[in-house]
């Protein structure tokens, strides 16, 4: 017998009473999906805030330095050391108060973070990995339907080098194995590959990663892969749909490994159960 009723829609996760796809799928959400659903749900859908890490907090303050040298290069306007240094002090202290405290073990381990970070960016601007022309764009965002996925695909792109290399910076404690951090990324290089092609018909002819490693003795590291074939692109494709459909069909579950020692939602994944995962819609 067939109900005359009609079935009401799935739930997509994004928020507890949508009944549509996801607006779009960005290559950190599929990664952050893919590694553990859980953590997914409690950082974007529930949106449980936490006190920002200090390496997370440093990163995100010298990826705004970055960004103000390379607008500098941009536009050709001022781009001392000076500025950008200024640049960075500034971002460290707004986003300390527009995004909440940071977990800094006390006054002096701030001030030890900051200054960190400001080797960091001296570090960028003396090596050769810094740009000395003018930039073909500078966090362009792109948003594009690509063939596979159900959704558009969207990407920040840090940087977009004269020749269509896009480049993307990344913050670390040690110096990287090239090898394993051109894999652990690939989701989000292939990502930006296929945004671009999709929207300026170009193909990068590589696709590049820029490590600014904390050490003693800062350390820029260019780590540099193929641009995909179509082997690498169907894959990418694919994992980014998989999180999708994950996401589409309400599936958060806990994935245990050795990313949760350093998790913070050590707590709230105990507290799981099936079926007990979603909020009580809120009302006005």
């Amino acid at each position: 017998m067939i109900s005359s009723v009609e079935e009401p829609p799935f739930t997509t996760g994004l928020t507890w009473y949508a009944g549509t796809l996801p607006d779009h799928i960005s290559p950190s959400a599929a990664k952050t999906y893919l590694g553990c659903s859980l953590k997914f749900y409690f950082e974007r859908v529930a949106c449980i805030r936490k006190k920002t890490p200090s390496a997370l907090h440093l990163g995100k303050a010298v990826h705004a330095a970055l960004q103000a040298f390379h607008l500098a290069r941009w536009r050709g306007t001022d781009d001392s050391a000076e500025t950008i240094a200024a640049a960075y002090e500034k971002a460290f202290s707004d986003l300390e108060r527009d995004e909440g405290p940071v977990n800094f073990k006390n006054d002096g381990h701030r001030e030890e973070v900051r200054l960190d970070g400001l080797r960091v960016v001296a570090a960028y601007l003396d090596s050769p990995e810094a740009m000395k022309d003018k930039p073909r764009a500078v966090e362009v965002l792109l948003k594009e339907d690509i063939a596979g996925l159900s959704v558009p695909l969207t990407g920040a792109m840090d940087l977009v080098e004269g020749n269509y290399v896009p480049v993307d910076f990344k913050s670390a404690a040690a110096k990287p194995d090239k090898a394993h951090a051109a894999f652990d990324h690939e989701i989000q290089l292939v990502s930006y590959q296929l945004l671009m092609e999709a929207a300026t018909g170009e193909s990068p002819p590589s696709l590049d990663l820029v490590f600014l490693v904390k050490t003693k003795k800062p350390q820029v590291i260019r780590v540099s892969s193929p641009p995909a074939d179509a082997h690498r692109k169907r894959r990418v494709t694919a994992l980014l749909e998989t999180a999708v459909e994950g996401i589409a069909s309400n599936r958060f579950h806990p994935q245990p490994g050795m990313h949760c020692s350093w998790c913070q939602f050590r707590n709230e994944c105990m507290a799981w159960l099936p079926g007990q995962l979603l909020p009580e819609r809120k009302t006005a």
